[in-house]
């Protein structure tokens, strides 16, 4: 959601919602391609600046999968300068998150909607189109990410003007339309062939309402697929979107080049980073068992040259160069850029991997079946005795912390510990145990009401297994909908306690639910 200080700065400056800025005739290249042989057809048009809106669509703070996650957050930088030249240029700003546009209420940029007169849409255009190519939604490849509603809000970088809108139905939409006689809508924004076709606000519909509706090819990303093994790409997946939308639907512009002949985007502008198939993050990593392939990618920087380091050093010019896909094998991170002529022409990335180990054997004897010497969990304590917070309970045998069947990566589990973090729980080590075995993930329960919805972005913890007070094994940060991680810890002789540990990830412990599944100790034979 925004940060408050700018939610407080906007209150007061609504009052008539007007624009200042002195029109300017835009003079753009519109971009369409024949439905059949595909060949690219360019025409030109003049347009007054006031009567062109702007609707971004979707710029969510979170996704299931977390390549279009972070997909999303690579766009943000470069979408915020091109709404404050919109916002310059006298063309009105839509924000449309919808899903969660209810979570705006109290902003007056949502609350100003409801003053708007109720109008009747017309059906102006019977708008038909062929099956939109859908690459099946997720962007990491072989280790999918799981279906969620975890997004709550637009993305937290994103610039909110106190004179922006957020209307989120066509009939808002058109109304919109109507007061600042609008004749031209650009799109930008999140998922094209889904999000932003289909929504009520979106390109379809108000086309069929006589809107005259461009797609900016350049601010856009589709609902990403990837398959390295046939070169197939989020980004290849983007182009052919945006190809059937000049075909079918709606001309396009790039609109950093319309908005820099009209001296509104600076070329030394830094905004786009190297983007990364798969994208896993220090929060929200990117888990793998076998080898997997790795796609890095400037496609606004057609001429640099991108450079990556995998030791943790900053990327220069003169790191590793970029080829080609290549594999990750063992737990990396890896740190990006791009070049050209020796200038970083991109913001740095990020991917982080981490490579889980073999699925242990079940133990012989099940954690559950033991006493704890301690056990202490979310909450206070006082006097030696803890006070559990809210719902949270201490750690609860053979069910999830709230009582409900354990459950990791839409899988069930009879034997383990549901936990909240931080969360400790300490066994003596018996002489005959030889390993400590078990699985750990976020508990999934969150996603069985309103599959997740607000709540599953927020679950993010750390397992640590502890023999006499050493880190013996640890997992990385654990989400929702993601493999378990596996422990498998011998254990030495003359080992005394073993302390099984969940951590939030530095980010707080809100719905911070997990499991320990299957979790217990193997026995000398």
């Amino acid at each position: 959601m925004p940060k408050l200080p700018q939610f407080l700065l906007t209150i007061g400056l609504l009052s008539a919602l007007a624009f200042t800025a002195t029109a300017v005739p835009i003079n753009w290249t519109l971009q369409t391609r024949d439905p059949i042989s595909g060949k690219v057809g360019l025409t030109h048009e003049s347009v007054d600046s006031k009567r062109i809106g702007v609707i971004a669509v979707d710029v969510w703070n979170y996704h299931w999968c977390k390549t279009a996650t972070m997909r999303v957050d690579a766009f943000v930088p470069r979408i915020n300068k091109a709404l404050a030249a919109a916002r310059e240029l006298g063309m009105p700003v839509f924000l449309c998150p919808s899903d969660v546009v209810d979570n705006y209420v109290g902003y007056p940029q949502r609350d100003a909607v409801f003053t708007l007169p109720t109008v009747t849409v017309p059906n102006v255009i019977n708008v038909t189109c062929p099956p939109v190519p859908d690459a099946g939604g997720c962007a990491c490849g072989r280790e999918r990410c799981g279906g969620n509603f975890g997004w709550d809000g637009m993305h937290p970088e994103l610039i909110i003007g106190p004179n922006d809108w957020m209307p989120d139905t066509q009939s808002e939409v058109y109304a919109l339309c109507q007061k600042y006689g609008l004749t031209h809508l650009i799109y930008v924004g999140f998922h094209t062939q889904v999000c932003l076709l289909g929504k009520p606000m979106g390109l379809k519909a108000m086309k069929s309402a006589g809107l005259q509706c461009v797609l900016a090819r350049d601010m856009t990303d589709a609902h990403p697929g990837y398959d390295p093994a046939r070169n197939f790409t989020p980004d290849l997946n983007t182009e052919q979107v945006v190809e059937h939308f000049e075909k079918h639907l709606a001309p396009t512009i790039h609109l950093q080049e319309e908005l820099a002949r009209l001296g509104k985007w600076n070329s030394s502008w830094v905004v786009d980073p190297v983007r990364i198939a798969p994208w896993g993050t220090r929060l929200r990593p990117h888990l793998f068992e076998q080898p997997i392939t790795v796609t890095l990618t400037a496609p606004l920087e057609p001429d640099a040259e991108i450079c990556y380091t995998m030791d943790g050093s900053v990327p220069t010019a003169k790191s590793i160069r970029y080829t080609g896909p290549f594999q990750v094998k063992e737990t990396t991170a890896i740190r990006v850029s791009a070049f050209h002529k020796g200038r970083a022409v991109c913001l740095e990335s990020e991917g982080n991997f981490a490579k889980n180990n073999p699925k242990p054997p079940q133990p012989d004897v099940f954690i559950g079946d033991l006493k704890p010497m301690r056990s202490v969990g979310f909450g206070h304590t006082h006097g030696g005795t803890p006070r559990y917070s809210g719902a949270t309970q201490s750690p609860q045998v053979d069910r999830s912390n709230l009582g409900k069947p354990l459950k990791i990566n839409r899988s069930t589990y009879t034997h383990g510990l549901g936990v909240h973090a931080p969360c400790e729980v300490v066994y003596e080590i018996r002489p005959e145990f030889r390993r400590f075995v078990g699985l750990a993930g976020a508990d999934e329960n969150v996603v069985d009401i309103s599959n997740g919805s607000n709540l599953a972005q927020f679950p993010s913890i750390v397992f640590k297994v502890l023999i006499d007070g050493q880190e013996a094994a640890v997992s990385p940060v654990m989400r929702i909908k993601t493999a378990a991680w596996h422990f498998n810890v011998p254990i030495p002789s003359g080992a005394k306690r073993l302390s099984l540990i969940a951590m939030d990830a530095g980010n707080g412990s809100r719905e911070d639910f997990g499991d320990w599944a299957d979790a217990g100790f193997v026995v000398q034979r």
